[in-house]
């Protein structure tokens, strides 16, 4: 990556246990102590409001939803990434299930690099997986 991120971002993963796991919080103080704006990718917006599960999750995401920068990419890349699976399916193998998994995926990562921001996951394996083929950036909560 060229520029230095200037923006952060949580994976969908890490929302959700930010969501529900009130203690889960320490595990992610760190990212939000350095030199980033906070923001909140649309993908992952779309991802926890089709999976927010009680009125209280939905009013947390209505609030982040107004409150926080919104990031998401530009048209050109879900194009983009079906040239990246199309690759991915020919030099690394890829079943068509995991293919469909790593869309979203896909498209967070474009949008990490497009935005120049920082994706914290707590799914470091797809992601280092997708770093072969998208130059961006990411931070791993924990293992995994």
């Amino acid at each position: 990556m060229s520029k230095k991120p200037e923006l952060l971002f949580f994976d969908s993963n890490v929302y959700i246990n930010l969501l529900r796991f009130p203690e889960y919080e320490s595990r992610t103080e760190r990212f939000l102590q350095g030199g980033y704006l906070y923001v909140i990718n649309k993908i992952v917006l779309m991802e926890l409001w089709a999976g927010a599960q009680t009125k209280a999750e939905e009013n947390i995401l209505k609030l982040h939803q107004q409150e926080l920068p919104l990031v998401g990419l530009s048209d050109d890349n879900f194009i983009t990434t079906g040239q990246i699976l199309s690759r991915m399916r020919s030099e690394q193998q890829l079943e068509p299930k995991m293919r469909r998994r790593l869309t979203w995926d896909i498209l967070i990562a474009l949008s990490a690099k497009e935005n120049q921001a920082v994706v914290v996951t707590e799914n470091e394996s797809d992601f280092r997986k997708i770093q072969k083929f998208v130059d961006f950036e990411y931070l791993a909560v924990g293992g995994g």
